[in-house]
């Protein structure tokens, strides 16, 4: 069973971002103030356009001390929230809470290295042997991991999976952790494709699999709308091997991830013609955009009197 849910911001606002709507020159904003809208315009910011906001927000505070002592926070949370993936040659993993560990160090459980990441500057560096259980969860995740990763490629051009083991007082569960991005200056778009799964390994003949699917989308061409979809799905699960079980999970994820997308397309061909549609500029006649600067800039040239 899903659900999902599907939200197209044109723009942001003031409210939104804590500021307020006026501001006299005599009324500035206090530092606290101030650390507080950077995060909430930081916290918004599309996974693909956070360097490009901060580099923004940096040349307009013109208050370095105050970024420095925000952005350490700002960019771990942005990274774990979104997923962000760690591509080097000796492993390829995506940094979230459930590999984290302590003084900004992380693990890649298949690779079974630790590293410490750099979220400023997006660098993994120091990397040391990281121990990991070789018992039964240990042989169910490498198994899923496997099977998710030839899904993943075969869906997503840039996409990166990865699977923990959480334990719990009763049972462990096997966290999958999916993400794809892409970003498009020159057209000016970017997006992100996420999704978490929890795979509970149980001794009875069936299981439980929760999911969230996130979708985010921005458009900033002579505008700005921002699209963030959210589907959540629940179902239980026959288990009567490991491999069984395996390709039953990856045929849930694919058809729940297939069904999002199917259902975005087609908010996409209703969106079109509605809000869409609403957010462009009406062209005039010639089907053709003014050129305002050659207008402002031509000279006005008198019509000659006929007699």
């Amino acid at each position: 069973m899903g659900v999902w849910n599907c939200i197209v911001q044109p723009t942001w606002t003031v409210e939104q971002l804590g500021l307020p709507v006026m501001l006299p020159r005599a009324q500035a904003l206090r530092r606290t103030e101030q650390a507080q809208a950077i995060a909430n315009l930081l916290r918004q910011c599309p996974a693909e356009e956070f360097t490009a906001a901060f580099s923004d927000l940096r040349a307009l505070l013109a208050d370095d001390s105050l970024l420095l002592q925000e952005a350490p926070g700002l960019c771990a949370w942005h990274n774990k929230v979104h997923f962000t993936p760690v591509r080097t040659p000796v492993c390829q993993v995506l940094l979230t809470c459930h590999n984290a560990l302590e003084e900004n160090r992380f693990f890649d459980p298949q690779a079974r290295v630790s590293f410490k990441y750099d979220h400023a500057r997006g660098e993994a560096s120091d990397f040391q042997a990281h121990a990991q259980e070789d018992g039964k969860a240990e042989m169910w995740r490498r198994a899923l991991e496997e099977a998710l990763g030839a899904y993943v490629s075969q869906h997503y051009p840039k996409g990166l999976c990865s699977v923990f083991i959480k334990d719990t007082a009763m049972r462990k569960i096997l966290v999958a952790c999916i993400q794809a991005s892409v970003s498009k200056s020159s057209p000016f778009w970017s997006g992100l494709w996420k999704s978490e799964w929890t795979f509970t390994l149980t001794p009875s003949t069936s299981t439980q699999v929760t999911g969230t699917i996130n979708v985010q989308a921005h458009y900033f061409e002579g505008g700005n709308i921002h699209l963030t979809a959210c589907k959540e799905v629940t179902e239980s699960l026959p288990v009567s091997s490991r491999m069984q079980a395996i390709r039953a999970f990856v045929k849930l994820v694919e058809i729940s991830e297939g069904q999002l997308q199917a259902g975005l397309m087609e908010e996409y061909q209703r969106m079109n013609g509605t809000y869409l549609k609403a957010f462009r500029r009406q062209l005039p006649i010639t089907h053709s955009l003014i050129d305002w600067e050659k207008i402002m800039t031509g000279r006005i040239v008198k019509a000659p009197t006929l007699h």
